[in-house]
């Protein structure tokens, strides 16, 4: 026996020794950045009796790295489970890793373990702005995406068009004899490649040779307009020598070169590279004089952020400036492209996207850039979208590794039914009686959403540009000290009529008034000719009517108000055509200015029309029976008064109260049980001074299911009682309006 042990204490100690070893192995290569080779041995550990938690971390941060984003899961879930052992730096992988994949929830959860002082900024933008799968693919409709022939099995990116040129970065293996392996991820090191634009199609590529190969990365490419200016970035290899930082890594740096007679003069390095820093993507305005790029270098916010550099007369490249928070994270920008100096579109991992890199857009106002937004889907994806190229403001190409293999990066062609590229608005701001320009105001174009999208001050003409993404409307808020915040609209198809002239914002002194915008349930565009109707609840002689315009808004200056007044009111809105409504409202003038009525009280007005439901018009509550009963509840009564109330108030109407029930019960039953309810609440409607001409109660059991959860004979539903609470519901269609 005590053999026995004393040999298994010996394969212990040769166990541990051998993992030892191989975790030594591992760390090294992990650390000279061979994630490829490093994740087999980390793996290797993984499955091992012994597992430590770095393994699994290691194995999954490996495998981020080399671009499996699936496999890199199965590691993090694992070191996950272990529940210690994670650094912030660790979940914030794992919160990347989640993204890709398409796990939005776990992503969520998962970041939320992050210490509150790490990635603020993108805490907060998480927090400002929650992912909406669906406003994001609102606009998948508008583009056709193509999958480039050209694409080999290796990665292809980065495409780039001169004239019917197009130059892409691939780590196709070609024939010359300086083919090597990068140990990153195990791919063929990056050459410039060229093809030729054929229609759809792309042909005849081939490797880019004057000057344009080391033993190392090469690219991306970007040109002057004139064609005459080259920018490249590419490792750190001068003079077939190699250069490493303090920290051993071969960073890459940006290089410029100039087209003299019908020849390339050699590589200059720019000054403010280094071989501490990576600075790479460079991207030059058409002039040659502004260069954006993407960099780790001091000062960046995050792993890499955007950049410019301007030269001057003299040919002198000035510091870089970091474009700022409304562009960058404390995650990755990079590849950014500059349209028409106007639009900046680049490639994101930090701003709230679909996973992965997403492509972004944003533009300047006098060096100031407006929060970058999402282009959206189908252009991103839950996987690396990035490399955009606009080729006109309605096709282009980018890169995306959505293709089946996470791992290989491929070049698509998008074209687009309507411009992505921006469109210039001019505004003047004008006192409105005398029509003098006003300074200094503040103007801001809010979206759909009521977020400011653009916002500015008006200079000493009263003047202000916005370069705004076309696609959508826009409500322009003016306020100035002094002077009454003014609002106005700008509609999506009004954008390119102002092209080359000045809106008026008209602004008047401030004053105490009341404002309001009355807009279409359906369509949100504003309502022409709505009465308003707004009686006083404390005194209901005094009594204010106004008519709306055809912004859909009225307004109303108050002689005999001041802050601190309290407004109780019951405001009737009507218009023929659509569904009459009162609501009582209380307010507190807290400020000088307008007081928005329509941010005391829903405005939105629906119209009149067969099989409409009027409960979901006036948000009615479900309306509660006790089990087995059909007679009514205080709590039922309450949201049956303001079906009661609506009729009256719209006279041309006649209803059919319909009741369902979920299946669970014999049908007959529920149908008698439903028939009873409901014509007990059209009598209680009735009673409420409704004619019983004007509305029918009618049960229709589980006749009617919304769902799939049906339990009759055989049928078992595997439904959650959410489910099956979504078919128990009382409705009030409109069946009938009277001319």
């Amino acid at each position: 026996m005590k053999k026995i042990v004393t040999l298994l204490s010996v394969i212990l100690v040769l166990t541990l020794k051998s993992q030892s070893v191989k975790e030594k192995i591992a760390d090294k290569r992990f650390g000279n950045l061979e994630y490829a080779s490093a994740k087999e041995v980390y793996e290797e550990l993984a499955a091992g009796k012994h597992a430590k938690t770095k393994y699994f971390i290691r194995a999954g941060e490996s495998n981020f790295m080399v671009g499996d984003y699936k496999r890199a899961q199965i590691y993090y879930d694992k070191a996950y489970s272990l529940n210690g052992g994670m650094t912030d730096f660790d979940y914030y992988n794992y919160y990347q890793v989640l993204k890709y994949n398409g796990n939005y929830a776990k992503a969520g959860e998962v970041f939320n373990k992050i210490n509150d002082n790490q990635y603020k900024l993108i805490r907060d933008n998480i927090s400002k702005k929650k992912l909406d799968l669906e406003e994001l693919k609102k606009d998948s409709g508008n583009y056709t995406i193509k999958r480039l022939e050209m694409n080999s099995e290796e990665s292809d990116f980065s495409p780039y068009v001169v004239g019917n040129e197009m130059y892409f970065l691939s780590a196709r293996r070609n024939t010359s004899m300086s083919n090597r392996k990068y140990a990153w991820d195990n791919s063929y090191y990056l050459d410039v490649y060229k093809g030729y634009i054929d229609g759809n199609s792309v042909k005849g590529e081939e490797r880019v040779k004057e000057g344009m190969k080391t033993k190392y990365h090469e690219g991306p490419l970007s040109f002057t307009k004139d064609g005459k200016t080259q920018f490249i970035c590419r490792n750190n290899y001068v003079n077939n020598k190699i250069t490493k930082s303090k920290d051993s890594r071969v960073n890459l740096k940006i290089y410029s070169r100039k087209l003299e007679g019908e020849k390339w003069s050699e590589w200059a390095e720019l000054p403010f590279n280094s071989n501490e820093y990576t600075c790479e993507h460079p991207a030059i305005s058409s002039d040659g004089k502004t260069l954006y790029f993407a960099s780790d270098m001091p000062g960046t916010l995050g792993g890499l952020d955007l950049w410019i550099s301007r030269i001057d007369d003299k040919g002198v490249w000035s510091k870089p400036e970091n474009l700022g928070q409304s562009v960058n994270s404390e995650g990755r920008e990079c590849f950014p492209f500059i349209f028409e100096d106007e639009v900046l579109f680049y490639s994101s991992d930090g701003k709230i996207g679909l996973g992965g890199l997403d492509v972004f857009y944003t533009v300047a106002s006098e060096d100031l850039y407006f929060e970058a937004q999402n282009l959206g889907y189908p252009i991103n994806t839950q996987y690396d979208d990035f490399g955009f190229f606009a080729k006109t403001n309605t096709q282009g190409y980018f890169s995306s590794n959505r293709g089946g293999t996470s791992t290989r990066d491929d070049i698509y062609s998008f074209v687009s039914k309507r411009p992505i590229i921006s469109s210039a608005i001019e505004f003047v701001a004008l006192d409105k009686e005398s029509k003098e320009i006003i300074p200094n105001a503040k103007i801001a174009l809010i979206d759909e959403a009521g977020k400011p999208s653009y916002e500015g001050i008006t200079n000493d003409k009263g003047e202000i540009k916005f370069n705004v993404i076309p696609g959508k409307g826009y409500k322009v808020k003016t306020t100035k000290d002094g002077y009454k915040e003014s609002t106005t609209i700008v509609r999506e198809e009004d954008i390119s009529a102002l092209a080359g002239k000045k809106k008026e914002l008209l602004v008047e002194k401030k004053i105490i008034g009341l404002l309001c915008l009355i807009a279409d349930a359906d369509d949100l565009s504003p309502i022409e000719g709505v009465k308003v109707t707004i009686t006083d609840a404390f005194n209901p002689k005094n009594v204010l009517s106004f008519t709306t315009d055809k912004n859909g808004d009225f307004r109303h200056i108050y002689k005999d108000k001041k802050v601190g007044d309290d407004l109780s009111y019951i405001v009737k809105l009507e218009k023929e055509g659509y569904i009459a409504k009162t609501q009582p409202i209380d307010i507190t003038i807290k400020k000088e200015g307008y007081i928005l009525l329509h941010e005391y009280m829903n405005t939105k007005m629906y119209k009149m029309k067969l099989g409409a439901d009027l409960g979901k018009m006036i948000d009615l509550k479900p309306i509660y029976f006790d089990l087995g009963k059909f007679s009514i509840r205080p709590d039922a009564a309450t949201e049956l008064n303001k079906v009661a109330d609506l009729m009256k108030q719209n006279p041309a109407i006649t209803i059919e109260l319909g009741s369902h029930t979920d299946c669970r019960g014999s049908a007959a039953s529920n149908m008698l049980l439903s028939d009873k309810r409901a014509k007990s609440s059209a009598a209680y409607i009735v009673s409420k001074g409704i004619s019983k001409t004007r509305i029918t109660g009618n049960g229709y059991g589980e006749s009617k299911l919304v769902n799939g959860c049906a339990c009759e004979g055989n049928v078992k539903p595997n439904c959650t009682e959410e489910e099956h609470a979504q078919n128990r519901r009382t409705e009030f269609k409109i069946t009938k309006i009277a001319p």
